[in-house]
């Protein structure tokens, strides 16, 4: 009775699980990935999957309740050996480590005897409450000029879209390499019409030919007193161009040598121009 036995149990996943969210104008999007990757040459049927947010010990009714996340995936889905199967919620609630329970259903296709399988996991999402979203761009001050050079002025036009439309006024603060890029302007205030949009540009100057990764760009709340900026809270944002790179090409001398003299009205309106195409 007191003997003791040890078993080596070979275990292969049937489906290999992995997620990410996303964002889609004001949703938030949880997107589940499902991998045959290996196990057994079955087919396996996915007939319901479910996922709700856990109910906390909260006096706030909004978190004491489950919700449903709205699926957006039809089933029953297949899915064969070596293949990929994505299911698609938009998430019901906004917040920092909200619980959620994934819940599935599915079969093994022409299993015989017939069988159904459960499923059931907690996930832990961060789920960003994001209101504004940017779009940024890099153009030469030249006139005429289609690229940036080195050591001459360039434009970092920044569109800003509000996704509640409404007015507000925001501090715009850039920071880069300093082998890269030198910011004769980092910081500027920005108002945000009532339609949800606002644009500014800030001189930039690429200290180096090649292709620059774009300066960041951080957004905080703030407000105007007596001629003074007040900086208030960091904000929340989608970057639509994060990652983008410009290529930047060697110096001119004889635009350097000529910077400051040309009209600069015609960069004023080139600038505009493209300002209102940004979002479009």
């Amino acid at each position: 009775m007191n003997r003791r036995y040890t078993l080596s149990l070979q275990f292969v996943p049937v489906m290999v699980i992995n997620s990410k969210t996303s964002m889609l104008t004001t949703d938030i999007l949880l997107e589940v990935e499902f991998n045959r990757a290996a196990g057994p040459n079955i087919t396996t049927v996915i007939e319901s999957a479910r996922l709700s947010t856990e109910p906390l010990n909260s006096q706030n009714p909004k978190y004491s309740e489950a919700h449903v996340a709205t699926s957006l995936s039809k089933f029953p889905m297949e899915s064969d050996l070596l293949s990929i199967v994505n299911l698609l919620w938009k998430l019901p609630m906004k917040g920092s480590l909200v619980k959620h329970r994934l819940h599935l259903d599915y079969s093994v296709k022409n299993q015989d005897p017939p069988l159904k399988y459960t499923f059931d996991d907690i996930v832990e999402l961060t789920v960003p409450d994001v209101e504004f979203e940017i779009c940024t761009q890099v153009l030469s001050q030249q006139p005429g000029a289609q690229l940036c050079r080195a050591t001459s002025p360039c434009h970092f036009v920044i569109s800003i879209r509000f996704l509640k439309e409404q007015a507000c006024s925001l501090l715009v603060v850039l920071d880069a390499d300093d082998r890269m890029w030198t910011l004769v302007e980092r910081t500027k205030m920005v108002t945000v019409k009532e339609s949800g949009l606002g644009q500014l540009a800030l001189t930039i100057i690429p200290v180096v030919a090649g292709y620059l990764p774009f300066p960041n760009v951080s957004i905080y709340e703030c407000q105007l007193a007596s001629d003074n900026i007040i900086p208030g809270n960091d904000i929340l944002f989608f970057n639509r161009t994060a990652g983008k790179q410009i290529r930047v090409l060697s110096p001119n001398n004889s635009e350097i040598n000529n910077f400051g003299k040309e009209d600069s009205s015609r960069g004023s309106n080139r600038i505009k121009k493209t300002i209102e195409k940004l979002f479009d």
